[in-house]
């Protein structure tokens, strides 16, 4: 098995299930002990010269180790966001997002309809409005609150739907907040905050001084312009 920078492992066994000894056994004992002790001998300074190869490519490997978490690290694309500002796509959901956080929310129409006779039996509005972290790691999906409720009235929909934009709106006044020290790990690869993020309560680290922060610098410079919304619609007057 071999994984580079990680793990060697080398296991061989040879089976002989026939032997030819009619040279080996006109000879005397001594004569077969002179030639098993000089067979030993070789094979031995084989197994030190692989024990010696081992030890080399561990010094290799921790070096490749760096280099493959260097590259986890930089090899991460920035998230993309809507830079704090709606948008809303062909289905009417609307979107804010920045590095941090990302916030939805829709309403649709929700009517029971009568079967037999094609009319509205009771018409309701619903509402689903969710907050998670926006991280640029992939796979990683953070609820951080989020709910579903009907309304029979659009009108109380509505203000239901701008109470919890108001609510959050905290979240939206920058384009890289704060993150939250217990999701940390959400914005950190190979044991380093990503590029343009610090947690909260703590100073932003300065890398201007490492080869890392230098390219992370122009990574964040070419690289990490807000998605370019389909549709753009002006946050709801509260």
């Amino acid at each position: 098995m071999f994984v580079p920078g990680s793990r060697i492992r080398l296991e061989h066994t040879l089976y002989l299930n026939k032997y030819d000894l009619s040279d080996l056994v006109q000879k005397s004992p001594e004569e077969v002990r002179a030639l098993y002790d000089q067979r030993f001998k070789y094979e031995e300074k084989i197994f030190e010269d692989l024990q010696s190869s081992i030890r080399a490519w561990e010094n290799g490997a921790r070096e490749t180790r760096r280099l493959q978490l260097a590259l986890n690290y930089l090899e991460i694309a920035p998230v993309k966001h809507t830079g704090n500002q709606w948008v809303e796509d062909e289905k009417g959901r609307r979107t804010i997002s920045n590095m941090v956080y990302k916030m939805t929310c829709s309403i649709s129409e929700n009517t029971r309809w009568n079967l037999w006779s094609s009319n509205a039996l009771n018409k309701r509005w619903h509402v689903e409005w969710q907050i998670f972290l926006n991280t640029p790691k992939a796979h990683h999906h953070t609820v951080i609150a989020g709910k579903e409720r009907n309304y029979s009235e659009r009108i109380d929909a509505e203000n239901y739907m701008h109470g919890r934009i108001r609510a959050f709106a905290k979240y939206f006044q920058e384009i890289s907040p704060p993150v939250p020290a217990d999701h940390k790990y959400a914005f950190m690869e190979s044991g380093l905050m990503l590029p343009g993020y610090h947690v909260e309560g703590e100073e932003p680290r300065q890398e201007r001084d490492s080869v890392i922060g230098k390219l992370n610098e122009a990574k964040l410079q070419h690289k990490s312009a807000p998605a370019a919304p389909s549709k753009k619609k002006k946050e709801p007057e509260i």
